[in-house]
């Protein structure tokens, strides 16, 4: 509710998120518990950003370099967050890591390939998704099919390739 109040683009990104982030599970054959378990992650992935003020989070145009290093920092506030609740902590691994790029080029811990979670290599193609198909303070849209020619291209840099292979199929069908 507070990351709500602060971004109003937050409720709809989350919803979406969600329903996304089902389906694709689904597709992948997940088990209930990591269903569960992707669904909370995709509503509570960018809870670090409660953390960060409201001015930069609704910047309508380019972060500076100091803003930007702030938002960086949103993974590893979230992690702390939901680590400190008991119901959160089963995804608090997967917030931390949801920035992190398959090439190691990602943030904040520069993790590569299989040693970022599988939840959050997920949940990384599905927030591209989202936030490249919807209007933002400072993006407008694209359509889906160039976003699926991004996430494509990005397979195997900032993406988990099989994974972003098996997305792209999954929004075809």
């Amino acid at each position: 509710n507070t990351l709500q109040v602060k971004s109003s683009e937050t409720k709809e990104h989350t919803l979406r998120m969600r329903k996304l982030s089902f389906d694709f599970g689904k597709s992948l054959d997940l088990s209930n518990s990591e269903l569960n378990r992707i669904s909370l992650l995709s509503t509570l992935h960018d809870i670090g950003k409660i953390t960060i003020g409201e001015k930069i989070l609704k910047k309508p145009g380019q972060l500076n370099d100091e803003e930007w290093e702030l938002i960086k920092e949103h993974p590893e506030r979230g992690y702390k967050i939901a680590n400190s609740s008991e119901e959160f902590a089963v995804v608090a691994e997967e917030i931390f890591a949801h920035h992190e790029s398959w090439d190691g080029s990602g943030y904040p811990r520069n993790l590569r390939g299989d040693a970022i979670p599988y939840l959050a290599r997920m949940i990384s193609i599905i927030d591209a998704y989202d936030v490249m198909t919807h209007d933002r303070p400072y993006s407008k849209a694209v359509s889906k099919e160039e976003t699926l020619k991004e996430i494509r291209s990005c397979a195997g840099s900032q993406f988990d390739p099989e994974l972003a292979e098996a997305f792209i199929t999954m929004m075809k069908n």
